[in-house]
């Protein structure tokens, strides 16, 4: 594996550059895999160590991360790299925070060195061709879901048992859904297995890589003939379920960008649309009504401006997966969420 990796490097540099492959002394309190040598025309020279890996979950990107650069300061080294067949978005950006480069052989591959000034970033899978054989995978489907929100929504701690209730779910799956999210390093766990911490901000950006909002909802395009004013004057008198989401639930604080399509979950589309007074609109729609892949999207709802509005979360992974200006005006929002956790969570 590391000769696979270093074969792909080298075809990523001029032929001028060197790159030599040794053992490291194993006097070393961290017994690494290997040392790499990175020499430019000029005779400058880098020494990195390398440490690979068949698979690597984010949780053991991060640990791997700290020893590594333990090791780079006790031997006063110019970089680390770890090796591994597949590394996860997660797990790169765990590197990459503790100034760990990588490489994937699928193609994913961070390497930055100041001497010689070295820059090297390529992307490759972003899907686990070959993923481990466990029994939870993925936040797919509305279980998951919804265990997701209640971490997201709650603060810790939380019991298995407990957050089981609250999502009515089995309490194994529960537990196994919280063995995939700890090794995913996006929640920290007790002695007796209760969530004790919660990296709520990756956590809703793992789920974005399961739940998609345009494609895990059925939805309909519809114009409001006489704007939106008028739509959001109709909307409190609708007697059944609604939420709206998207940019219209963003809070003033951290809206970033004026609304333009008023995107809202209903129990249904056709008897929201009538009560509406909206039309089918296949070109120029200002309104998008969703029935939800499932109820959760009405938990937890706010009361803003008169209207219902989906919970911070919900309208978060919404918008990280709705394409154009949805993701940025996420990460504004994630962003303002960080700072006034008190006025969401409970």
């Amino acid at each position: 594996m590391i000769e696979t990796a270093v074969e792909n490097l080298q075809t990523s540099l001029p032929g001028s550059w060197q790159i030599t492959v040794g053992k490291p002394d194993e006097t070393w309190s961290f017994q690494a895999d290997g040392l790499l040598a990175i020499r430019s025309p000029d005779g400058t020279a880098a020494t990195m160590v390398v440490e690979a890996k068949r698979g690597v979950t984010p949780r053991q990107a991060a640990e791997v991360a700290k020893r590594l650069g333990e090791v780079i300061t006790e031997q006063k080294l110019d970089g680390a790299i770890l090796i591994s067949e597949y590394i996860s978005g997660l797990s790169r950006e765990r590197l990459r925070k503790e100034g760990v480069g990588y490489i994937d052989l699928t193609g994913n591959r961070w390497i930055a060195l100041e001497s010689p000034g070295l820059l090297i970033e390529t992307n490759g899978a972003e899907i686990d061709p070959s993923p481990p054989d466990r029994a939870i995978r993925s936040l797919k489907g509305a279980k998951a879901s919804r265990i997701v929100r209640a971490l997201c929504d709650t603060f810790p701690p939380l019991g298995v048992r407990e957050l089981a209730r609250m999502v009515n779910a089995n309490p194994g799956y529960t537990s196994r859904v919280l063995d995939f999210l700890y090794t995913e390093d996006l929640i920290e766990r007790g002695e007796r297995g209760e969530v004790v911490e919660t990296n709520w901000q990756d956590l809703i950006r793992r789920w974005s890589q399961d739940y998609s909002f345009t494609n895990s909802n059925r939805m309909m395009t519809y114009l409001a003939p006489r704007g939106l004013e008028d739509l959001f004057t109709r909307l409190p008198s609708y007697e059944a379920q609604y939420a709206l989401t998207g940019s219209f639930a963003v809070p003033a604080e951290a809206s970033i960008v004026a609304g333009r399509l008023a995107a809202c979950f209903v129990s249904d589309i056709e008897g929201a649309a009538d009560h509406l007074q909206v039309r089918l609109a296949e070109t120029g729609a200002n309104v998008l009504l969703v029935e939800p892949f499932d109820r959760l999207v009405f938990d937890r709802v706010r009361l803003d401006e008169d209207m219902v509005k989906v919970a911070l979360s919900q309208c978060a992974v919404d918008l990280l997966t709705s394409g154009g200006r949805g993701p940025a005006e996420a990460d504004a929002l994630i962003a303002w969420m960080q700072g006034n956790e008190e006025r969401w969570r409970s």
